[in-house]
Parts: structure tokens; sequence; C-alpha cells
């Protein structure tokens, strides 16, 4: 640095010499011109000295007025070297070495030391030093004049002057001391902080769990922390001063590593995901940010790169996407998959179909009955198996799904563009899934094998430019669901008419929701006499009176409540009225009986016994004269749960009829083993018996084993006298039900014309029941 520099960087830097430059400026003027003027009274006038101390004075004036101009470094040489000049002039012809002015040459010093700064004082130093040789040795010649101490006011105002000066440089340094220790000290507890914050940061890279790499702007490490060494294997001394690419861009495309380097050249950073190798050759995925570094002027200097180990991310993002598009236990697609494959094969609006794909659900027939029967381990076993066997007849563009329980989805592609032709090779596959399916399925663990059956539904995809997915499974899903009706074990092509019988089959179901809370369903009661025509009760029957389309007979809603839940709020709406028609004075009075079926979802509800019940006890129905119809198939299902429910509310009073009695194969045993009060014979035994021996023999027998077991008998369907006159004869105690005792009637109705007592031996007339 020059003392130019020097100079002015002290003089930026402290204020204290700024100020130190404006006292001595104004010392030197005064004093100098203060003497001039104390001279002036000496007689002789010494004019030498007057005017040697105005040219002081007029060093001082002149240091003021550079200052004031700026030119603080001009200034202070004017003060030091200028007021130098002059005093040596004056100690010179004032006695040299003998003389007053001596005590200047310190404060200039001092002065200068603080003002022009060590070259300058230096210099200073030495051209004093060499005057006072020239002093010495000129007044060892006897060369000097003698020394001059006339005026003493000149010299009190003199000494003063260089005391005042002294004290103020004294004190102004000693300010300017202090404040530059409390600066260094500031400074150095600054430092201090600085330096634990770069210990801290030092740590925090160093300790880092993600590696951090610095390079040079040619890309060769500088520094690697413990996190690098441990994440690759490689020393320290490995990879200083080697090229990062040779750890840090592997697996990266040249077009990728091209926009890479861009990104640095611009000093911009770069983020990416690169797959790296250890020493040992292992792959580590990484997370990688590039970083350029600069100083303090804006200059790169180096690059960091920073790397997050994501393998273990990776690979649990990769078991997710599994998981969200595979089945567990199958090990197939799912559902997921399913409909983004078809949203592949979708077609264009507007366009037409020029590849046709088919779509084939696929459910398994009664495989609940095999789960009840056999468990939940052995379902699994047999869904994994019939997973297997589909899968072995998949085509190689064809994709297996699960898509819930026992119900799969196959998907075959590029059929063609003619519907004819691919609608045959689409059921030429579903009779292959079929009879591969009826092949025995060997489950693991059970070397018997089961055969089992399915039912397909098909439809071809896209049907059309804006036929979409739900479109698809809605179609199939209808066909699967005819596939079902007909028995099972078949596949079904999706036709127009089907969707038309679901969307009435929903629309349906969405009403009949409505209308049980509308309060919508009206209740009907078919009359049930004895042997001499008269009213014992009657069986609860329901009809729902819809506000546009009139009276809707249950044949066309109950079993759409029977698909789904509804059939328990349903059913829980009749027993609910049909109690309070039991509680009600004309039946209460002639001790008159109420018949309502069950259905199986309803029985087999949990809520089921609590609910009846609480309307038993809220209602006042006597339960003695409330009979439940089941039918077997609710038996079937859990006989050992329906048992106990039949159990509890028998011991309420309630009565059990077994409906439809001899339609199925296992009655008897029902008989001997729940407590069954009534057989009712279902009608298609009644109609024929006075015409076909088989089902008059049928008839006689219930007959014989209802009296063996002491049960009330209920002929159902009873439509003329000689059906009603051979079941007397049969049975003289049997109850009948039918349209020629009268057909079914709005219960209010029923309650008014049937409700008053009726004499012994008064039938119902023929008449009546005919206009009924």
């Amino acid at each position: 640095m020059t003392a130019a520099a020097e100079f002015a960087s002290l003089m930026h830097e402290d204020a204290t010499t700024q100020r130190l430059v404006r006292v001595g400026g104004w010392t030197v003027w005064l004093l100098g011109s203060t003497i001039a003027v104390l001279l002036l009274l000496d007689r002789p006038v010494p004019w030498m000295h007057v005017t040697l101390n105005l040219g002081a004075g007029f060093m001082g004036g002149a240091s003021l007025l550079l200052g004031r101009w700026g030119r603080k470094r001009l200034a202070a040489l004017v003060l030091v070297w200028g007021v130098w000049c002059i005093v040596s002039l004056v100690a010179t012809v004032n006695g040299g070495i003998r003389g007053p002015n001596l005590l200047n040459y310190p404060v200039l010093i001092v002065v200068s030391g603080w003002v022009l700064g060590v070259r300058s004082t230096l210099w200073l130093v030495g051209a004093t030093g060499v005057l006072f040789l020239f002093f010495i040795w000129g007044d060892l010649n006897g060369w000097m004049p003698p020394a001059r101490y006339g005026n003493r006011l000149a010299y009190v105002a003199y000494f003063s002057g260089i005391l005042g000066l002294t004290a103020a440089a004294t004190l102004l340094s000693r300010r300017g001391y202090q404040r530059n220790v409390v600066e260094a000290q500031r400074t150095a507890q600054h430092l201090a902080a600085r330096e634990a914050e770069l210990r801290k940061l030092l740590r925090a890279v160093e300790q880092s769990p993600e590696s951090v790499v610095i390079t040079d702007l040619q890309e060769r490490i500088e520094y690697v922390n413990d996190a690098f060494v441990r994440r690759t294997g490689h020393a320290r001394e490995e990879v200083l001063g080697q090229p990062s690419a040779l750890w840090s861009n592997n697996g990266m495309a040249p077009a990728e590593h091209e926009r890479l380097r861009d990104a640095l050249a611009r000093g911009e950073t770069w983020a990416g995901e690169l797959i790296n190798r250890r020493k040992d050759g292992s792959e580590v995925a990484e997370s990688v940010v590039i970083a350029p570094i600069r100083q303090p002027d804006g200059q790169l200097s180096h690059y960091v790169e920073l790397k997050q180990d994501i393998t273990e991310r990776r690979r649990a993002a990769a078991e997710i996407h599994r998981l969200a598009h595979s089945d567990l236990l199958t090990g197939l697609p799912n559902r997921l998959a399913l409909t983004k494959r078809l949203e592949g094969l979708q077609g264009r609006p507007g366009r037409p179909v020029a590849q046709v794909h088919a779509l084939l659900l696929l459910d398994m027939d009664r495989f609940t009955t095999f789960n009840d029967a056999r468990g939940n381990e052995m379902g699994d076993r047999l869904l994994r198996a019939v997973a297997r066997r589909l899968d072995g007849l998949l085509p190689a563009q064809g994709l297996l799904v699960r898509v819930a329980g026992d119900e799969f989805a196959i998907v075959l592609q590029g059929l063609g563009p003619d519907v004819v032709h691919a609608g045959r090779q689409v059921l030429a596959f579903a009779d292959t899934v079929l009879g591969s399916l009826q092949q025995p399925l060997q489950l693991e663990g059970d070397a018997e094998g089961v055969r089992m059956s399915a039912s397909l539904g098909v439809t071809l995809y896209p049907q059309s430019g804006s036929d979409g997915v739900h479109d698809a499974l809605r179609r199939a899903s209808t066909a699967l669901h005819q596939a079902k009706e007909l028995g099972g074990g078949r596949a079904a092509f999706f036709e127009q008419g089907m969707a038309e019988a679901a969307e009435q089959r929903f629309r349906t179901e969405r009403e009949l929701r409505h209308a049980i809370e509308a309060e919508e369903l009206r209740l009907y009661l078919q009359s049930q006499v004895d042997g001499e025509g008269r009213i014992t009760g009657a069986e609860v029957l329901v009809r729902w009176q819809h506000p546009e389309r009139g009276l809707v007979p249950p044949v066309a809603f109950i079993p759409v409540a029977e698909e789904s839940d509804l059939i328990v709020a349903l059913g829980d709406w009749v027993i609910a009225r049909a109690c309070v028609l039991l509680a009600s004075p004309p039946l209460r009075e002639r001790g008159l009986r109420l018949s309502v079926n069950v259905s199986t979802r309803q029985f087999r509800d949990a809520g089921f016994v609590p609910r009846l019940r609480a309307v038993l006890e809220q209602t006042g129905a006597d339960p003695a004269r409330l009979t439940l119809e089941v039918t077997e198939g609710l038996l079937m299902d859990d006989f050992d749960d329906a048992a106990e429910k039949m159990r509890a509310l028998v011991a309420l009073g309630v009565e059990f009829s077994l409906d439809d009695f001899g339609t199925g194969y296992s009655s008897l045993a029902y008989l001997k083993r729940l407590p069954i009060r009534e057989l009712k014979i279902d009608k298609s035994f009644v109609q024929d018996a006075p015409t076909d021996a088989n089902d008059a023999a049928l008839v006689e027998a219930i007959l014989r084993v209802a009296d063996r077991f002491g049960l009330r008998v209920v002929a159902e369907g009873v439509e003329s006298a000689v059906q009603a006159d051979l079941l007397r004869q049969w049975a003289p105690g049997i109850l009948c039900q039918g349209y020629w005792f009268g057909r079914p009637e709005p219960a209010p109705d029923w309650v008014r014309r049937r409700g008053e007592p009726q004499p012994a031996g008064q039938g119902v007339a023929r008449s009546e029941a005919q206009g009924l």
C-alpha cells in the first residue's frame, strides 16, 4: 500500500486525525499571528522573526483552507512539513541548539505520527536529527547566533501554544486510542462470534448426514465431508483433486449434463436426481443440488454439491406404487390399474373407433357359501388358485385384475376394428375361461381340489369416441348381473335392454329409499280362514303408493330392496305398522293374528331382535298374536345364529312359520331342531293338488308331518272351492289363504270390514270373495 493510500485509509477510518489537523492548523495560525504581533512591540522590531512567525501562521491557515476544500493529505503535509521548515529557520536564527524553539520538534513528530503515518514520521525524525547535528556542529564552531529571549510575552505565548498543542494532541490521541481500543474489542468480539459461527457451520457441514462436496471452477474436488466418505466408501485422499463427475454425475444423460454445465456457467443453481455408484459397485439414488459460491465482489470461486440419499425413499415410493396398483392377496393388478389401462384404450371424441377391445367381469358362483363352509383362509387360497388359472389363459396383450372380493376383470386388447369379429373372439375366450374354471382347482394344502363355476359379464370397449371407463364398467357389471340371474356358470354379453333394466333398478332403489322416509308405503292384508270359514288372522303385505306411477305391486320393488340394504328398513317399517294394527281394539278384541314375512338380510341383522322387542313394548302389541314367516334359505345361511334369535323371540311369545314348505331339501331337520309353530304349504302344490296325483301326495305327506309334530298348517294360493274342499277333507283344522277367500286389501279397509265379530259357522261368501 502506498503512503497516499495508507493516509487515505487512516483518514477514512479515524476521524481523530482530521480533528487533529484542524486543531493544529488553528493553533499554528493563532500562535504564529500572536507572536508576530507581540514582536512588533520590541525595539528595535525584529522583522525577520516577525516575518517567520507570520509564515508559520500562514502555514496553519493554509492547512485549514486545504482541509475545508477536502485536500486532507495536502493539509496535513503543509501543517507538518511547512511548520517544520518555518520552525527550523526560526531555530537557526535564534541560537540553534541553545534557542527556545526546540520544543516544536517533539510536538511536530507526535502530530506527524497521527496525521501522516509511519513513513512520513520517520522521514520527519530523520530530517530533525540531521538538523540537530547541524545545530550542534554550528554551535561547536561558533557559527550560530546567540539565543534571543527579549520579548517575554511572545515567549509566554509561544510556550503556552506549544503546551496547548501538545495537550490537544495528547488528549485527542488518547481519545482516539481509547476509541480504537473499544473498536478493537468490538471487532475482536465480532470476530470471535464469526469464528464461533464458522466453527458451528463447519461442524454442521462436517457432521451433516447429507454429502457435501466443494469443487473449484474446473469442477475438481477440494472438500468432501464425512457423509460423502461413508456413503461412497472412498477415502478423502482418493477424491481430492479429482473431477467431481467421476463420483457425482454417474447415470446422467449427456444432454442433461450439458444443461447442468450451462446452468453453472450462468451462475445458476441446478437440481436433479442421479443414480451414482459406491466404491463396492452398488447403486445409490441421490437428490443433488449444485450451487455456485460467490466472493464478496460477486465473482464465482467454487461450486458446492449437496447430495441426499433417496434410495430408501425411492424404494418406498416404488412399494407404495406397487401397493396402490396391485392386489396383496393374489399379486394381480387392482381396480386402479384396470381404470388406468381402460383410460389408455379410450377413444377420441368425434373420431371412429380404430381398434375394439373387450372387458370381461368374472364373479365366482356361490363363493360366499364356500367361504363360510371352509373358512376365510381356504377362501383366500381359492382366490389365488383362480388367479393362477386365469393368468395362464391370458393372451400376451391382456390384463388380469382382481377387482374386489371374488370378482376379477380381464381386458383383451387389439381385437380389430370389426365389432362382430371381436365379439366372436371374446365369446370364444369366455367359453375357454368358463371351461377351464370347471376343472378342479388345486388349493394350497388341499389335495382333493375344488370345482367352482363362475359368471361372466362381457362388453366391447370403446363403443364410440365418447365411451368412457365407467360406462364400460357399468355395462360389464350389468351383463354380469344378468349372467347371475340366469343361474350362473355362463357368460352374458351386454345388450341395450340390460342397461335399461339396470337403470330401472337403480331408479326404483333411489325412489324406494325416499318412499320409506316419505310414508308412501301402504299395508295390505290377506285373510286366513279356518275350516268353518271364520277369519283367524291375515298375512301382512306391502304396496307402494307411488306419486306418479300409482299403486306399485311388491314384485316391482321387493327384489330391488332385497339386493340392497333397503330391505332392512322396509321390513322394520312393515313390522312396526303390523304391531300397531295388532294393538288396535278390533284385532285385539277378536284375538286375530298377523303374519309378517321376514327377509334373510333383515333377520340376520344384529339389531333385529332388540328392535322387535322395542316395537312390541312401544306399541303394546301381544307377541303371541304375531307370526314371523321365514324361509329355509334364511336358516341355511347361519343356522346357529338363526336358532339363537328364534329362541329369543319365542321366549317373548312370538311364533314362527316356515314359509314355502316343501320346496327345500332339509325341512324335516328344521322342524326337529327349531321352534317352528306353523307350516305354510307353497301355492304351487295347492293349486295342482286336485288334478296332479304327485302334488296331492306331497300335500297329504306335509299334512301328516305337521300332525305328527303338532304344527298349525296354512295353505296359500287357494283359488277355488275344489281346492278348499279337498284341503279340508284331508285336514279339517287347516287354515286357508287365497283369492277364493279374499284378495289383499288396504289394512284400514280390512280392519273395518273384518274387524266386527262374526257368528260361528258363517264363512266368507264366494260372491264377496270374487268381488274383492
